[in-house]
């Protein structure tokens, strides 16, 4: 079996690690870049346009967002017999497809959004080239490098605020970990929501950890202000709480990192 992975990104670049590890794993990387990642070359776009190809043995996994023509790069510039050929594929989406409130993998969606109608559209074009497609839809990334405390500790102390947000979050290692048992586990096809399920107000939990650590107190900011980047703000107008019915009932994960407050307490005591 093969797997292929577009796009190369956040989580492209930990999946491939994590793979490289794994013994008698065949992955191949398609992207535009032109560097070398873990002395792997690249494959290009055009290698899937040269002639007829039959990918009954392989995976594939997309990982490369729509464009702001609500187009998806792969689904435009592949033949959709080719892809139809894979035996799964597995589309990384956002939970920026869910309304308010409280939403899981049974929720129809309605998103109220740009990049939600966008994420949602694409969905369907997925699901459509096959009914062995798998979405997993991910909710805000974070990691030991990139995480809310990261601009805040190199004196950015500015905090969003609104009442009643809170924000759906998973850590990289555990969206590589679903990734992985998503590919390993047969016959689970479908959506998949990616998140830890443990809500927490960002402004409430920063403040709590610069009491505990003696760092600065954090500058309250409203989402609706003129600093505030406009995807941003798009982020802070649906509040909804994201839960994963199927990541322990279906596939059988359990997560790494459940908590982000215990994540951030253990970083911030290591430093």
């Amino acid at each position: 079996m093969t797997i292929f992975i577009f796009g190369f990104g956040q989580v492209s670049k930990e999946l491939a690690k994590k793979l490289s590890n794994v013994k008698n794993v065949n992955f191949k990387i398609v992207s535009r870049n032109t560097k070398e990642f873990l002395n792997y070359t690249f494959l290009k776009i055009n290698f899937f346009k040269e002639k007829k190809l039959n990918f009954s043995d392989s995976i594939l996994i997309s990982t490369i967002p729509p464009n702001e023509k609500d187009g998806d790069f792969i689904l435009k510039n592949i033949p959709k017999s080719t892809l139809k050929s894979f035996s799964k594929i597995i589309y990384i989406s956002s939970t920026s497809v869910y309304q308010s409130g409280d939403v899981n993998e049974l929720t129809v969606p309605k998103p109220t959004t740009k990049l939600g109608i966008r994420r949602l559209s694409i969905e369907k074009q997925w699901q459509k080239i096959s009914s062995k497609t798998v979405i997993i839809r991910s909710g805000g990334i974070y990691s030991k490098s990139s995480n809310i405390l990261t601009k805040f500790l190199k004196g950015d102390h500015q905090i969003i605020l609104k009442k009643n947000h809170f924000t759906n979050r998973i850590h990289i290692e555990d969206l590589v970990g679903i990734i992985i048992k998503t590919i390993n586990t047969k016959n689970i096809y479908g959506v998949i929501n990616a998140t830890d399920s443990f809500f927490i107000d960002t402004y409430e939990l920063i403040n709590k950890l610069s009491k505990e650590f003696s760092l600065p107190k954090p500058k309250k900011i409203n989402y609706n202000d003129k600093s505030v980047n406009k995807n941003l703000r798009s982020f802070y107008q649906v509040s909804k709480k994201v839960y994963s019915i199927r990541l322990s009932n279906d596939l059988g994960y359990k997560l790494i990192y459940p908590k982000i407050d215990t994540f951030l307490n253990s970083l911030l005591k290591k430093n």
